[in-house]
C-alpha cells in the first residue's frame, strides 16, 4: 500500500529526474568555428560562415573538410568504411567528426560546448 508520502516522494524523484534530463541533454550552443587537427598539430581554426574545401594530407592520403551554411563535415576521408564522413554536418558546439587512418579531427567550437558522455 503507498501512503501520500510515498507518493510525493516518487512524484520529487520523477520531477527531479526530468528536470535533470532536460538541464543536461538540451541541444547545445550553435558553433561559430571550426578546428582541424592533423596528427598532434592544429593545422586550421576557421569561421562557419564562410564556404570553402579544405584538403588535409595524412599519412593514408587526403581529408576533404567542407564548410558551407554554419556547418562543416567530412566530405571524403580515405578510411575504406566512412566513419569519418558518416558522422554528417557538425553544427552543435562539441560536434566532432574523426578519421583515424589519416590522425584528423574535424571539431566545431562555439561559446559553450553540449554536454557530452564521453569526457564529461
Amino acid at each position: 500500500m503507498i501512503t501520500r508520502a510515498d507518493a510525493l516522494v516518487i512524484l520529487l524523484a520523477c520531477g527531479l529526474v526530468a528536470g535533470t534530463y532536460a538541464w543536461l541533454w538540451s541541444p547545445g550552443a550553435p558553433a561559430s568555428q571550426v578546428r582541424v587537427i592533423s596528427g598532434n598539430e592544429e593545422v586550421a581554426r576557421l569561421p562557419l560562415d564562410e564556404a570553402r574545401q579544405l584538403e588535409i594530407p595524412g599519412p593514408a592520403g587526403i581529408t576533404v573538410v567542407e564548410i558551407a551554411d554554419g556547418a562543416a563535415r567530412c566530405a571524403a576521408s580515405p578510411g575504406s568504411q566512412g566513419i569519418c564522413q558518416s558522422a554528417g554536418w557538425l553544427r552543435r558546439a562539441g560536434d566532432m567528426a574523426v578519421s583515424l587512418p589519416n590522425r584528423v579531427i574535424i571539431e566545431v567550437l562555439g561559446d559553450e560546448a553540449e554536454f557530452d558522455s564521453m569526457n564529461y
